[in-house]
């Protein structure tokens, strides 16, 4: 009996994180610059320097070749889509918040803990710009010089920085972005 129990004890441990994620997904996509520069399969916002469990979330994000073209969203670049509108930028399988490092022109673009900061406060604007809400003049804006390849992928991966840039019609390539679903 002792060992029935554990058994099914177990399987219920190994079970419950899928069906969570699961139910995770139907809300989740993909947050994709418009423009694909010069990668094909586009860009996306993405935790960087790896993904699944062992993703280091103090590197922040970067813009990175987008996983749709697997048929799946890839958990590094699945964000609630449901929270959005709300200005919370939210990856549901680590549970962290897009924050900026500051308030100010250059901060980087960290994952923070969820909690309502004003740096984790963003809207995607009528423009499809990502904008600050305490300074709208601030945009997500992927690096237009910066360019490093992946250790996957083929063709192989492509990865570039993100700050907080003055938004502006000239760089549009770099700071308009939509929301993806599968």
């Amino acid at each position: 009996m002792k060992a029935s129990l554990l058994t099914i004890s177990a399987a219920l441990l190994t079970v419950t994180p899928f069906l969570a994620q699961s139910s995770a997904d139907e809300n989740v996509a993909e947050i994709m610059l418009v423009s694909n520069l010069e990668e094909a399969r586009g860009y996306c916002l993405d935790i960087a320097g790896g993904k699944g469990a062992n993703a280091p979330l103090d590197k922040g994000l970067q813009a990175h070749t987008c996983y749709n073209y697997t048929g799946e969203i890839s958990e590094d670049q699945g964000f609630d889509i449901s929270l959005i509108s709300k200005g919370v930028f939210r990856i549901p399988y680590y549970d962290v918040c897009m924050s900026a490092s500051s308030l100010e022109l250059n901060a980087s673009i960290e994952l923070q803990e969820c909690n309502s900061s004003e740096n984790q406060k963003f809207s995607l604007n009528d423009d499809g710009q990502i904008v600050l809400n305490t300074d709208s003049r601030l945009c997500v804006t992927v690096d237009g010089d910066n360019i490093k390849e992946g250790r996957g992928g083929s063709p192989v991966h492509i990865m570039r920085p993100l700050s907080l840039e003055l938004c502006d019609e000239s760089k549009n390539e770099y700071q308009v972005w939509t929301i993806k679903p599968l």
